[in-house]
């Protein structure tokens, strides 16, 4: 019941319709003694028409891991519930997580980041990718690749390191992004899946629903890499409605 309590309170759910949006999330875990642990994906709808998206790889898995997990989520809401754009979350959080495990003793921490800021009424979305592979938008026949722009968190204390990058969105557009569980996931041949295979499967799922074409990117890993999969998969699909 704990165990229970205690991944709802992180992961929260599965999908949800919002403002001009639909999302849909799905995880599969590493350790099977602790069904969660380092890769955060969430999703935050404040100030009306915004909604902040991220996804955190932490290094390590269990439990140790979904401690820093439930940190950064609620760090991250606290910055852009006090009006932080997505540029200055991601600085405030790498100070914390450099200050944090400096206080806490641990020298082994960092993670890699895609935090996003929807405005639903714009139609645009700020986005820092920290040192994190693995997200991109599909429109229409198209699709585009979001590279990193700044470090990975919790290494390098500057805040000229890191960069924002604006877009604007379509109606239909689908954002989607994984953690590098996905795109590290070998196979027999011990080739990588890499992130270029990420819009290749929402464009064959584009016409299901957020959270299903979630739960085919995770299975497409587990099925691509098999008993080789030795690490968490997260993934998040943002449609634009």
């Amino acid at each position: 019941m704990e165990l229970r309590l205690l991944v709802e309170e992180i992961y929260g759910p599965a999908s949800r319709d919002l403002p001009g949006l639909s999302f849909g999330r799905a995880y599969w875990s590493a350790t099977a003694a602790f069904p969660y642990g380092g890769d955060v994906v969430d999703v935050f709808h404040y100030a009306n028409c915004c909604t902040s998206v991220a996804v955190i790889d932490i290094s390590g898995h269990g439990i140790r891991s979904a401690k820093h997990a439930g940190l950064i989520k609620h760090a991250l809401r606290a910055y852009v519930s006090q009006g932080y754009d997505a540029l200055a979350a991601i600085r405030a959080l790498n100070r914390l997580c450099i200050e944090s495990c400096t206080f806490e003793g641990e020298s082994d921490f960092f993670a890699t980041a895609f935090f996003a800021i929807v405005d639903a009424e714009r139609q645009t979305m700020d986005y820092v990718s920290a040192g994190h592979e693995g997200a991109c938008l599909v429109r229409g026949e198209g699709r585009r690749s979001f590279y990193a722009t700044g470090p990975i968190l919790g290494l390098l204390d500057d805040d000229l390191a890191f960069r924002q990058e604006t877009l604007s969105l379509e109606s239909g557009d689908i954002i989607a992004a994984v953690t590098d569980g996905f795109t590290e996931a070998r196979n027999e041949g011990l080739e990588f899946l890499g992130a270029a295979a990420l819009a290749g499967i929402i464009e064959e799922h584009r016409d299901r629903t957020a959270v299903e074409q979630a739960d085919a990117v995770v299975l497409h890993a587990f099925n691509y890499a098999g008993p080789r999969l030795a690490d968490d998969v997260a993934a998040v699909v943002l449609r634009v409605t």
